[in-house]
């Protein structure tokens, strides 16, 4: 508020061309040193003391806050008031000190006309040194708090209401102040004036027009300040919530714009806000489920495009076993058990993820994948093949954990599946149902009949005969199945 007392005393400095009197100047200059500096600083320590306590770490927040909230009209009221303090005091002299005139006897009070210090220099000087300061005081506050709330946010992650303020009504506040009543004070400053002009010799050696017009340079100077505080208002906040968008866009979800205004602008931020709230908790949510299925898969879900009450698909379903899995815990402690089924796994989760599978789940040391569910994959069933492909190859040359050697045991069958969430309110699961999905399991355990890793169905080679070299074990019922299927292991894809 102390940034008030240059721009007065330019007003000042106008008005020294109209009363060409140094001793006015140096008197009335001094009166707003001790008001707008001295007693303003003074008033200002009082307004800015719960701020100041929270900066210092000694104060309440909440406290703080509201006075954030109030300090454009505190500060404009203090303006005001000293703005009357003053006009009380410049019209001092003309009661009891006119010999500070060039012509005393022309500005005793009883020499004045009325209609000049009632309708023209009244209203002029209450306006321009009581009521337009406290318009500026109003938007040069306004403009250090959108500085100290985005501070405040930075510091203490304290945000700010909305508020109720309506830029309709800053507007016409503006229009007000900045064009309706300087009008109206021309008007009444040019009709008082024309009425007296005969007289105004006396008081001084300016024509009327050339009174008015010092006036209206005073309003201009003013104006153009104004002008300037008033555009910060709007461009501040919007150029606070576009800084926080183009950190958006560039990925940080973590972002929130702080909320420096209470009118629709503020009201904007705070949905801008909402919005990246949800976006961080889409984000996150996608990198969880990204976890158990691709990221591309888990996006497709998140953005509602499966139907997850479900739907009947054609399916690849793989599942996979470890052979000799009892024994080989048996001699492992819990922590070496679970080292080495995490390594396993996350090698079996990067492959079928490779040939756009879904793991859907573990179950012990088993995996249960599916592929063409959730996304559309018209190969699925090649991919499945080449999946336990790689699985055999990789599980044959490396071991997992404390050196141990694994033979993986995989069943595919190919069939019509529902897919879609099973479970209850508190638990749901994405997978798949049908009784092609159990038969690509009794086909894993078939292995251990014919001494083999990779088995598959019927419905699997007919859709990937041209892609591998397949060997026919024959016809065999599945336990607990009346149906008969032919049975195959791959040997190798067809380019090899």
């Amino acid at each position: 508020m102390l940034s008030l007392f240059p721009i007065i005393i330019s007003f000042d400095g106008i008005y020294f061309m109209y009363h060409q009197s140094l001793m006015i100047f140096l008197g009335l200059g001094s009166v707003h040193f001790v008001l707008f500096v001295l007693l303003n600083l003074l008033g200002s320590y009082f307004i800015y003391k719960p701020i100041d306590k929270v900066f210092a770490h000694v104060g309440d927040m909440d406290v703080a806050k509201k006075r954030i909230s109030q300090l454009t009209w505190y500060s404009s009221a203090w303006i005001f008031i000293l703005g009357n303090l003053y006009v009380m005091i410049a019209f001092l002299p003309l009661y009891f000190f006119p010999t500070i005139f060039s012509s005393p006897e022309n500005f005793a009070i009883e020499k004045l006309p009325p209609e000049l210090f009632f309708y023209s220099i009244v209203p002029g000087i209450y306006f321009i040194y009581a009521v337009f300061p406290a318009f500026l005081a109003y938007f040069l506050i306004n403009d250090f708090i959108l500085d100290l709330k985005e501070t405040v946010y930075k510091e203490f992650k304290i945000l700010f209401a909305t508020g109720k303020k309506k830029i309709g009504f800053t507007l016409f506040f503006v229009f007000l102040f900045l064009v309706f009543l300087p009008s109206l004070l021309v008007m009444l400053e040019l009709t008082v004036a024309l009425e007296i002009e005969s007289k105004f010799a006396q008081f001084t050696k300016l024509s009327p027009l050339e009174t008015v017009m010092i006036d209206r340079f005073v309003v201009f100077i003013g104006t153009i300040l104004a002008v300037v505080l008033i555009t910060r208002a709007f461009t501040k906040p919007i150029n606070s919530l576009l800084r926080a968008m183009s950190t958006v866009r560039e990925g940080d979800f973590s972002t929130q714009a702080a909320l420096i205004t209470e009118d629709e602008i503020g009201v904007l931020t705070k949905e801008f806000n909402a919005m990246v709230h949800g976006l961080q908790e889409r984000e996150l949510m996608r990198d969880t489920f990204g976890k158990y299925v691709t990221k591309d898969v888990a996006t497709v879900i998140l953005k509602n495009n499966i139907n997850l009450e479900g739907e009947v698909r054609s399916c690849t379903i793989l599942v996979t076993d470890i052979a000799n899995y009892t024994t080989i815990s048996e001699e492992l402690s819990p922590k070496e058990t679970v080292l080495m089924l995490n390594e396993y796994f996350s090698v079996l989760v990067n492959i079928i993820q490779q040939h756009k599978g879904v793991v859907n789940k573990f179950i012990g040391d088993a995996v249960f994948a599916m592929f063409n569910v959730p996304l559309d994959d018209p190969h699925h069933a090649v991919h499945a093949i080449r999946a336990a492909l790689e699985i055999e190859k990789i599980t044959a040359t490396r071991t997992f954990g404390n050196k141990h050697q694994l033979t993986t045991r995989i069943g595919i069958n190919t069939g019509e599946v529902v897919a879609g969430n099973i479970g209850s309110a508190d638990r749901m699961e994405y997978t798949v149902i049908g009784d092609d999905v159990n038969v690509a399991a009794r086909l894993e355990q078939l292995n251990k009949h014919y001494d083999t890793h990779i088995l598959l169905g019927e419905n699997t080679y007919s859709m990937a005969q041209n892609h591998f070299r397949f060997t026919e074990l024959g016809d065999f019922q599945l336990k607990g199945k009346e149906k008969v299927i032919k049975v195959y292991t791959p040997s190798a894809p067809e380019n090899e």
